[in-house]
């Protein structure tokens, strides 16, 4: 869809149409999936098969989110969170290595302090 502009990315983008060929992407409100039998499951809980496990690790309500607003940004991937403080700690964790510092604001929002003084300290 390289070539498609803006409101057509943020409409079509991460859309996948399930076996019931719906016009619009589908919403899944389940926290889990099923599977075929006991060793599949056993197999996407091991990350060996592709596939929905869990609404905490995969959905496919997110997934489509997450390709239409890296759609829309112009990014290779986006990943989406469950709160604006998973977000930080996933930057923070992901760009902060072992014995590095960071310099941060006093301004930010006192959530982020505590968690900067006490857990990314560590």
């Amino acid at each position: 869809m390289k070539d498609n502009k803006f409101k057509t990315k943020a409409i079509r983008e991460g859309y996948q149409p399930t076996q019931e060929q719906e016009h619009s992407a589908a919403i899944f409100l389940t926290s889990s999936f099923r599977f075929d039998s006991a060793e599949q499951a056993a197999k996407r809980f091991d990350n060996k098969d592709q596939g929905n496990v869990y609404s905490r690790f995969t959905n496919p309500s997110v997934v489509a989110f997450e390709e239409k607003l890296a759609a829309l940004e112009g990014a290779e991937q986006c990943l989406a969170t469950a709160s604006g403080m998973s977000a930080i700690f996933a930057t923070i964790m992901t760009l902060l290595k072992p014995g590095e510092h960071m310099v941060a604001s006093r301004g930010m929002f006192r959530t982020t302090i505590v968690l900067l003084n006490t857990v990314i300290q560590k």
